[in-house]
């Protein structure tokens, strides 16, 4: 009995279908189906062709079965999408609108560790005597990553809700297709609304200011979302975001989600630690110490770090005290002083502001402080003690390298202003 290859065979349908060969692709799913082995995916791409066929009555059954399919393998986010679609098919089917709403409802996402290989009915054996179908490891281990990258946003909209809040949130999404190659969100331009990664990948991309050239910032895939920066600060995109394949997202507006912020005030808490993360992600990405760091590195790093806030005209760090830290700006501008041994009067040596660092002396050399730094505005800062330092030293010698550079070069700096002083 031959063994039914149904990756190899998914990879055809989805060649087939590419190429607008939509009768054979789903030839391929149907024989994929016939023998048991139609997971919630192939059920939806079904779906999706038999729409393009105009074939709706079926694919509102198979848009049915993918959607309950989703939500016993755990994939509520999934569920979700595919019930958005097929409440759009008919939007004046009462029946329909009100089954969707009480399946997802009903949720109850399979616990991670516990997803059970697939098996084909006895039925299926019979009529599929060349068939030797079975779940290998491999999958069920694909499965649940998948599910632990969903349940990222699962934990953040739907997990503390009961059916009825559910119900209300699940009346806002809206269900999005976007082809490859789309830019769905571009650097400056208005927009508030958050999206949500159902299917597919996204490239995230940020000019950089000294040379004007796209700078990649991240690759985010199904759980994942963005558009959060424009909700949070001024309703503009802070970054371009393309497909990298076609996409399957969901969208909540600016509105809805202040709505929802407003009645439960986890959400907002959960989506405010995302975008702090985003924003140290994004700050690690330009500056001069980090700029070379993969995305994976920079996460790495951000755990390295710890968060302080100062009041304009706090002192953050005072010459001639002892220092086991490293500061980089992530709001905020500071000053940075120094005392004339000529005249004892405090000198102004720079002004620093968001990506910028200090405090790296007393790291590096091991003496106080060379200087004063003190908070010219509310400031926000990511602090490195020594023991942590000398770990990322250790993987990325190159810092010490830039770091002596940078010493070096504010040594010659405070020389010349106490020069020009004089």
């Amino acid at each position: 009995m031959a063994k039914l290859d149904v990756k190899k065979l998914k990879s055809q349908a989805e060649k087939y279908r590419g190429k607008g060969k939509l009768e054979k692709a789903l030839e391929i799913y149907q024989e994929i189906e016939d023998a048991g082995q139609a997971d919630a995916k192939v059920l939806q791409r079904m779906a999706e062709i038999l729409i393009r066929l105009g074939e709706e009555e079926e694919a509102s059954q198979k848009y049915r079965r993918a959607m309950k399919k989703y939500l016993e393998d755990g994939f509520l986010i999934r569920a979700v999408a595919v019930g958005k679609i097929l409440q759009e098919l008919a939007p004046d089917d009462q029946d329909l609108q009100k089954e969707v709403q009480e399946v997802l409802s009903r949720r109850h996402p399979k616990p991670i560790g516990k997803i059970q290989p697939v098996k084909i009915p006895a039925d299926k054996l019979e009529t599929q005597q060349t068939a030797e179908v079975s779940a290998p490891e491999e999958r069920k281990e694909e499965a649940e990553e998948e599910i632990r990258a969903e349940r990222k946003i699962e934990s953040l909209l739907f997990e503390p809700l009961g059916e009825e809040e559910f119900s209300q949130i699940y009346q806002m999404l809206r269900s999005v297709k976007v082809p490859k190659g789309v830019k769905i969100c571009r650097e400056g331009e208005e927009g508030d609304s958050i999206f949500i990664i159902v299917d597919g990948e996204v490239e995230v991309s940020k000019t950089e200011p000294e040379t004007g050239e796209e700078k990649v910032l991240a690759r985010l895939g199904p759980g994942d979302f963005f558009g959060e920066f424009g909700y949070f600060i001024d309703g503009r995109r802070h970054a371009s975001v393309t497909a990298l394949s076609d996409l399957e997202l969901l969208e909540i507006a600016k509105a809805d989600m202040d709505e929802i912020t407003q009645q439960y005030p986890q959400v907002k808490e959960v989506m405010l630690k995302f975008y702090k993360e985003r924003v140290l992600d994004n700050l690690l990405a330009f500056s001069p110490l980090t700029k070379g760091f993969s995305q994976e590195e920079r996460k790495k790093l951000i755990e390295k770090f710890k968060f302080q806030e100062y009041q304009a005209g706090e002192v953050v760090v005072a010459e001639g005290e002892e220092g086991d830290a490293m500061f980089l700006i992530k709001s905020g501008k500071t000053e940075v002083t120094t005392i004339d041994p000529r005249d004892k009067r405090r000198l102004t040596l720079a002004r620093l502001g968001p990506g910028d660092f200090f405090g790296e002396v007393s790291l590096i050399k091991n003496k106080p402080r060379t200087a004063t730094v003190s908070a010219l505005t509310p400031l926000e800062v990511m602090v490195i003690d020594r023991a942590s330092f000398q770990e990322l030293a250790q993987e990325h010698p190159e810092i010490v390298n830039l770091l002596e550079q940078t010493i070096e070069k504010r040594v010659e700096d405070t020389i010349k202003r106490i020069r020009e002083k004089g």
